[in-house]
């Protein structure tokens, strides 16, 4: 199985369409937050429910292995992640094209995109959506974050209501 990238977003347009959306938010929204806040600055949107806080997250998705000190842990997290690109690709190219699956799928590679370009170029991902009451917080998260897990969950909807062959 070859899957050649060019015909893939030539061919799926929703899955094209989405992919750019979350691109454009994901880099839009860092950028913001870049310009907007110093790195550990937090402002209240909803009371002590939701706040934006901009940090740096040398680890993958909702901070994990953030803590884990390794020479070769940037280059392990980076392939970590192009092994988990290639497997939705050929997930994706073995299921059938319908609108919400390529609506998925475009938000699951965006998001990944977004996050390992970020890897690549800085090393590390800012988050900034902070959610929780009191102490008890949900790790810090991002566009990208939120559009892989919106689209694993559509995917899951999809196999388990629809029936569909993901």
């Amino acid at each position: 199985m070859k899957i050649k990238l060019k015909e893939l977003f030539l061919k799926n347009k929703i899955l094209t369409f989405a992919f750019i959306v979350v691109i454009l938010l994901d880099k839009l929204t860092k950028h913001w937050i870049k310009i907007a806040y110093l790195p550990g600055e937090s402002h209240s949107v909803i009371g002590n429910f939701f706040k934006i806080t901009f940090i740096e997250n040398e680890g993958i998705a909702f901070g994990l292995f953030s803590d884990w000190n390794h020479p070769l842990k940037a280059l392990f997290l980076l392939v970590l992640s192009i092994i988990a690109l290639v497997f939705i690709l050929h997930v994706y190219h073995r299921s059938r094209k319908t609108f919400l699956v390529q609506l998925s799928f475009g938000l699951i590679l965006g998001g990944a995109f977004g996050n390992i370009y970020d890897r690549l170029i800085y090393r590390r991902v800012v988050d900034f959506f902070n959610f929780g009451i009191g102490e008890a917080r949900f790790p810090f998260f991002n566009i990208a974050d939120s559009s892989i897990t919106i689209g694993v969950i559509l995917i899951m909807l999809l196999t388990v209501f629809k029936k569909e062959d993901i």
